[in-house]
Formats: C-alpha cells, sequence, structure tokens
C-alpha cells in the first residue's frame, strides 16, 4: 500500500486514540509526534506591524519590501484548530508584549494574533478529544518582564489546569494509556527560568529542540543525521531551512509555499533521521 494510500485511510483527528494498544503503553516521549513551525503565523497580515523579534535590518527594509517579508513571516496557512484536525499535535509558540496592550500576542518578527483565541481552540479541541494529546512549546518570549512571566503563567494553568500533564522526574513512565485514565492531555513546555517556580510546566531540558540555522538542504541532513538525544528526555527534530534576510531579498516574489522550501526538504530527509 502507498503511503498516500495509508494516509487516507488514517483519521487524522483521532490518530492517537486510534493508535493499537502496544503503542499507547511506550514512553510518550517516544513517539514520532507531528508539528508546525512558527505555528502561529497565520495571523500574520498587511496590517502588521514589526514586533520586537524583528532581526534589525527588517526596520529599514520593511516599508520597501512589506510584503515580501509578510509572505516569509508567514509559515502556517491554517489556524490552530485546523492544525489539530489534520493531526498536528505539537505547536511550536512564540510570544512578545506590545507597547500599550496588556495582552501577549504571537510573533515572528511581526505581530500576529492575540493568544486567547488560539489557546481556546486547543482547550476545545482536548476536551472534544480525550484520547489526543497536545504539545504547547513556548519557545521564545521577546519584551517579558518577570511580571509578564507570572501573568502568563497564571493565564496558562486558569485554562488548562485540569488538563495539564505536570512534569515528572521520570518521563519514561509517561504513556497515552496512563495520560488517558488521568484525562491528562496538555502538555506546556516553557522555556524560561521563570518555568521553575512551578511544578506543572516541563523545562527546557526535558524536550531539547536545537536549531539547525542554516538554509542548506545538505547541512540541515548532516545535522539531523548527527544529532545525539538523551533516551529519558523528549527532542524535537526541526527539520527546517532557515532563510537570511539577503535569501529572502533577492526572492522577493516568493514565499515559503512559492519558493517550496518544504517540497525541496521532504524528499530528501532519509527515514533513519527520526
Amino acid at each position: 500500500m502507498s503511503e498516500e494510500s495509508t494516509a487516507q485511510i488514517i483519521n487524522l483527528e483521532h490518530w492517537m486514540g486510534n493508535l493499537p494498544d502496544q503503542l499507547k503503553d511506550i514512553p510518550f516521549i517516544y513517539l514520532a509526534i507531528p508539528g508546525s513551525h512558527d505555528s502561529m503565523t497565520f495571523g500574520i497580515n498587511a496590517s502588521s506591524g514589526l514586533a520586537p523579534d524583528a532581526e534589525p535590518i527588517l526596520h529599514r527594509l520593511y516599508p520597501l519590501f512589506r510584503g515580501t517579508i509578510i509572505r516569509w513571516t508567514v509559515t502556517q496557512a491554517l489556524d490552530t484548530m485546523q492544525q489539530l484536525l489534520i493531526g498536528i499535535r505539537y505547536l511550536d509558540l512564540r510570544l512578545a508584549t506590545k507597547p500599550g496592550s496588556s495582552n501577549f500576542f504571537f510573533t515572528h518578527g511581526l505581530y500576529a494574533d492575540e493568544i486567547t483565541e488560539s489557546l481556546n481552540q486547543v482547550k476545545q479541541f482536548v476536551d472534544s478529544h480525550p484520547g489526543e494529546v497536545v504539545i504547547l512549546d513556548f519557545q521564545h518570549f521577546y519584551g517579558f518582564t518577570p511580571d509578564d512571566h507570572q501573568r502568563l503563567m497564571g493565564f496558562l494553568l486558569n485554562m488548562f489546569r485540569q488538563r495539564i500533564v505536570p512534569r515528572q522526574i521520570d518521563l519514561r513512565a509517561i504513556t497515552l494509556n496512563t495520560l488517558s485514565r488521568l484525562r491528562q492531555q496538555i502538555v506546556v513546555v516553557y522555556r524560561n527560568q521563570a518555568v521553575y517556580a512551578t511544578g506543572e510546566f516541563w523545562q527546557p531540558q526535558m524536550l531539547p529542540s536545537p536549531w539547525p540555522q542554516t538554509a542548506k538542504t545538505t547541512t540541515l541532513i548532516s545535522y539531523l543525521e548527527h544529532l545525539k538525544r538523551h533516551p529519558g528526555m523528549g527532542f524535537v527534530h526541526q527539520a527546517v531551512l532557515t532563510p537570511t534576510p539577503s535569501f529572502i531579498v533577492f526572492r522577493s516574489v516568493s514565499g515559503h509555499r512559492r519558493y517550496g522550501i518544504i517540497k525541496r526538504i521532504l524528499p530528501t530527509i532519509p527515514r533513519r533521521v527520526f
């Protein structure tokens, strides 16, 4: 049976819940879990302003190359619920504060949406899909003060408390079957020292996420093939290319989709990488 035929008979909306029992009994950190990169960039549009994580050169280029920069900062076309419904279970989140607002916003060089609606969609999804588990990886925080971290962590605890998978010393004890019995469905990875103030969120070292930082496919493949992981921890394989500002400017009429950056990667990644 071809890979396309296999994909057609898999119910992506419920794929975790439909796994055979032997897979539900292996450590959760050993499952191959599909994720999206810069997951919330679908909210970036023509009215988006430069965010605190924007490269310094973008402040000079944005007025002249607004359309080009937007095309290259939007890495996902589907909203949060749509991504979850097609099987995505790992969300890569980058947040920023905004002057004059007490809210938090998703970001990728430009401001995307305020976080509440997307996180509510995650909650709605797990509430209606009891067999599924979602990883929320809060990768980066821009313009945050210690008080901002406390407010955000309180917000997350209030929204997901009954569903959060608390961190444990032995991650290999966590399986889909144990999570199902406990009705725990949300893993929150919080990559800031503020995480040590709570016992619910996973610390960065529990789910390492090394960044290849290359625009070359051959370099990316070599990087992935030589990665080492600790058997007692999870791991994020970032199979992504990172275009530089000059790379983008010289492809001003392109974007991730038109340039086909994903199509260039997938055929070259050997299965042994994962």
